[in-house]
This record gives structure tokens, C-alpha cells and sequence, in this order.
């Protein structure tokens, strides 16, 4: 009985090792030569529903803050429209924006606004 007790814990331990490894080794990181083009701090992609504008985060930015600024010809915003967006375009959290990193904001026109009221 020991013996078993002991075997299925060096198996659970391998399994552990073997699952972390795989969760590692697999991931989407990019090489040194698949680094994304970075000439400038901002950057314009156009999209079906909407443009998005590439921009370095600073500190004591925010998202709402950046998407106020990059959008600061409309006269109304939907808060909750900005940030479901953003978790759209960037899949991440609009939470958790990393100082110096680039996140894609969303770039509203005239009518897309009025459209989100």
C-alpha cells in the first residue's frame, strides 16, 4: 500500500511539472526579430467598425483619459462603450495598463458617437 501511496504521488508531482512546462514553452512570445514596428509613440490601424490609434502609455494615464485625448473633437463619449472597446481591440484588461507599453484606443468619428448614444 505505501508503495502506491508513494508512486501516485512522484506521478502527480510529473504531471504538475510536465503541465507547467507545456504552460511555459507554448506561450505567444515574440522573437527579436518579430518585434511589432515602433517608429513613432502613436500609430493610426484602421478597422471595420472603427479606427484605433496606437499609443505609449505614460504615468498617471488612464483609459479613459487617453481615449478623452485622442477623441478630444467629439462632444460626448459612452464610458462603457470606451472601455468594452479597448478589452476588444487590446484583449486585456483596462485595469491593468503597464507604463511605457503600447495599447490600441479606440478612434471615434461623428457618427459612430452618435450612434453608441
Amino acid at each position: 500500500m505505501y508503495f502506491f501511496k508513494k508512486s501516485g504521488i512522484y506521478i502527480i508531482i510529473i504531471l504538475i511539472i510536465v503541465s507547467i512546462y507545456n504552460d511555459i514553452t507554448s506561450g505567444t512570445s515574440l522573437s527579436p526579430t518579430e518585434e511589432p514596428r515602433q517608429t513613432n509613440s502613436v500609430e493610426t490601424i484602421h478597422s471595420k467598425r472603427f479606427k484605433v490609434i496606437k499609443v505609449k502609455v505614460q504615468a498617471g494615464d488612464t483609459v479613459l483619459s487617453i481615449a478623452e485625448e485622442v477623441n478630444s473633437t467629439l462632444s460626448a463619449l459612452d464610458m462603457n462603450q470606451i472601455l468594452a472597446d479597448f478589452k476588444l481591440i487590446n484583449r486585456t484588461s483596462s485595469h491593468q495598463l503597464n507604463i511605457g507599453e503600447y495599447y490600441y484606443f479606440p478612434l471615434y468619428t461623428e457618427s459612430a458617437a452618435r450612434q453608441a448614444q
